[in-house]
């Protein structure tokens, strides 16, 4: 009859790790939030090549946008990894859609040049 051997102290170590790795990959790493968590009920300051603003992106599709041309009201929508946002007037009137994606923890990258990134608080800076 075969009887069992215990493993030395290295392959032990080694076992266990094993199965903490497959463990961890199994249950998944908490995921960064998705653009639309990230945008919902949230002020911001954008940039781009030339100007600097800050925006409100409410969790009803509101979009409010404060800048040195004025304050802007519109909506935003977010469909895949596409952002629209729409204003009746201003020097974005219109529809515009373009593709976003996380730069870091708490911001976006939209289209080829515009950043956004989430304000700790909801104080505006001007």
């Amino acid at each position: 009859m075969r009887t069992f051997k215990p493993l030395s102290r290295p392959k032990r170590s080694a076992a266990l790790l094993g199965v903490l790795i497959g463990v961890s990959i199994l249950v998944g790493y908490p995921k960064p939030p998705m653009a639309e968590t990230i945008l919902n009920n949230g002020y911001f300051i954008g940039y781009d090549a030339n100007h600097r603003f800050e925006a409100f992106f409410g969790e009803d599709g509101s979009l409010t946008i404060y800048s040195d041309f004025g304050e802007f009201q519109g909506h935003w929508t977010l469909v895949g990894s596409i952002l629209c946002v729409e204003f009746p007037s201003g020097p974005r009137a219109g529809r515009h859609c373009e593709p976003i994606e996380r730069e870091g923890p708490m911001s976006l990258h939209v289209g080829d040049s515009l950043f956004l990134a989430k304000l700790a608080s909801a104080l505006r800076l001007s």
